[in-house]
């Protein structure tokens, strides 16, 4: 009678496989977040010949896409890994399964046929949970340089399409390394983690049906979440504004390390989109939430920000900092945003709590650098409020700025977003509670190598319940349209660039106060910009 791993040896020669144990090697183990659990045993090698050839590939993914589905089935049994060898493969998705390794020989190019690439744990919430998964390339891990990585070709000359190149849901203990990312400035996040959640809405009344009222049962499925999962070494290029490199919507025991992007995003922990049909965050406040999150040494050229936080309506626990987290000519290094997920209605509010970040904390060092003060980043509306210009002050109806209208900024890569200018190293933009506004509103960092030692601490919380949003029914539908507080700890060595005169940039440290505390975005700057820039419109900014 074959045992599992006869059959499984038996199956790849049938496949056209190979047996060695040359080229295997897992990244590592990391404690608390991943442990190698595959054998370097190789089980099959898959190489740039046959219907997995350049030509072939492209003309009938399908083919080349079986081979290799079929060779991780079969190294799964046992544990193994599979080799995909240097050269250019078209594939379709790929769902890998549980308990194997695939390496990669840097320089391989693999080009997306579908809008996703790599995908397990997503299975509308029946998934079995996928475990023991690691993606990386063949080789050492230790010293090599960083051009030692395989590269996903989102593979569109269209911009602005929906391409995910990995997607992560109910998984546990997973890897991904050595990745380069060649975008297109897709609208959705190159590598994705989100809940396996069954597609339902997040909440439903008590007795199961889909009218809301103010006794809800939470979809418990929104908890079906990636968790234990270590992400290192990875690099994306023409990251569309607004979307990432990396992107959890939820996830726990997460550790990022050495993640770089130009333009856009880097790595965005915001749970869900905060659009009207956001569902994750009619979830409740801890199903799906972040906790146990590290981002070390974080970087990005161009962009929005190195690191995106914003909570919805999430209760975000246990969030590290740490590292270099560096942006070169990005319009921040790290922007902490408030909150705005629509989880209440005139006629139904359900006590939805606004959601926070807590025990977080960053560490290390902040550092921005400019290389050329014209440098035209990546910018969203949130961000266009704080750019160099005089006599600014939003109004809901025609969202401008009094002659500044953001709809005449130049366009960003996608062409669906704007062009900014670099304005600071961490800006932090949170209300803190219906009577408090708190203190640092927006960090503003003007000298290098300046050590900041500030806390925003979020106001005190009963046992037994969330924040409190108010004193009455309106002001906490006003809060939990305009969340966003935060316990955050800013320890880090800030680094503004020494030979940047940052008034000419932006606003000054202390510009930007809010001593109305049920105010948001709508009259966030008050138009006077003390020491600003002298730039009073889009046009002007343009032909600067």
């Amino acid at each position: 009678m074959l045992t599992h791993r006869n059959k499984a040896l038996l199956y790849t020669c049938l496949l056209g496989g190979t047996i060695s144990s040359a080229y295997a090697a897992s990244i590592g183990n990391k404690p608390g977040y991943f442990t190698n659990t595959i054998s370097n045993t190789v089980e099959a090698t898959i190489t740039n010949t046959g219907q997995c050839s350049t030509t072939n590939s492209a003309s009938a993914p399908g083919q080349c896409t079986n081979k290799i589905v079929n060779a991780l089935n079969a190294a799964s049994v046992v544990s193994g890994v599979v080799v995909i060898k240097k050269g250019t493969y078209t594939l379709n998705k790929i769902s890998m399964p549980s308990n194997v390794r695939l390496e990669i020989e840097p320089d391989t190019i693999l080009k997306m046929n579908q809008n996703i690439l790599f995908d397990f744990g997503k299975k509308g919430g029946n998934a079995d949970k996928a475990e023991n998964i690691e993606i990386t390339t063949t080789g050492p891990k230790i010293n090599a340089t960083k051009n030692d990585r395989f590269i996903i070709d989102v593979n569109t000359n269209t911009v602005f399409q929906d391409k995910r190149m990995v997607r992560v849901g109910y998984a546990e203990n997973f890897s991904i390394s050595r990745m380069h990312q060649k975008d297109n400035f897709s609208q959705t996040p190159n590598i994705f983690l989100v809940a396996d959640d069954n597609g339902q809405p997040g909440v439903q009344s008590d007795s199961g049906g889909t009218n809301l009222n103010r006794n809800v049962v939470f979809n418990s499925s929104y908890s079906r979440i990636p968790k234990k999962g270590y992400l290192a070494d990875i690099s994306g290029e023409k990251i569309a504004t607004g979307y990432a490199v990396i992107q959890p919507f939820s996830g726990e025991d997460l550790y990022f390390k050495n993640i770089t992007g130009e333009r856009g995003i880097t790595v965005r922990i915001e749970p869900g989109s905060g659009l009207v049909t956001d569902r994750l965050n009619r979830a409740g406040p801890r199903h799906g939430a972040y906790r146990n999150i590290v981002l070390d040494s974080i970087s990005n050229t161009g962009g929005f920000a190195a690191i995106f936080l914003k909570p919805h309506a999430k209760i975000n626990e246990n969030i590290k900092i740490k590292g270099i987290t560096k942006g070169k000519n990005s319009t921040f290094v790290i922007w902490a945003d408030s909150g705005s997920a629509p989880v209440w209605a005139d006629t139904n509010d359900i006590g939805y709590t606004r959601g926070y970040f807590t025990d977080t904390t960053i560490s290390g060092t902040v550092k921005h650098i400019i290389t050329d003060v014209n440098f035209k980043s990546d910018i969203t509306i949130a961000g266009s409020y704080f750019l160099p210009r005089k006599g600014i002050r939003n109004t809901a109806s025609n969202t401008s700025n009094g002659n500044f209208q953001i709809f005449k900024l130049p366009r960003d890569g996608s062409g669906a977003r704007w062009l900014g200018q670099p304005i600071a190293p961490v800006a932090i933009v949170s209300s803190y509670s219906q009577d408090n506004v708190g203190n640092d509103l927006v960090k503003r960092h003007d000298r290098p190598s300046l050590t900041v030692n500030g806390n925003i601490e979020a106001p005190s919380q009963a046992s037994s319940q969330d924040l409190d949003e108010g004193s009455n029914n309106i002001q906490r539908k006003r809060y939990r349209k305009f969340g966003g507080r935060y316990s955050i700890k800013v320890n880090a060595a800030i680094q503004a660039d020494a030979d940047i005169d940052y008034s000419l940039l932006g606003l000054n440290a202390g510009d930007v106060t809010r001593n109305n505390p049920i105010i948001y975005r709508e009259n966030a700057i008050d138009g006077t910009n003390r020491n600003g820039g002298s730039i009073t419109s889009a046009s002007e900014f343009i032909s600067k």
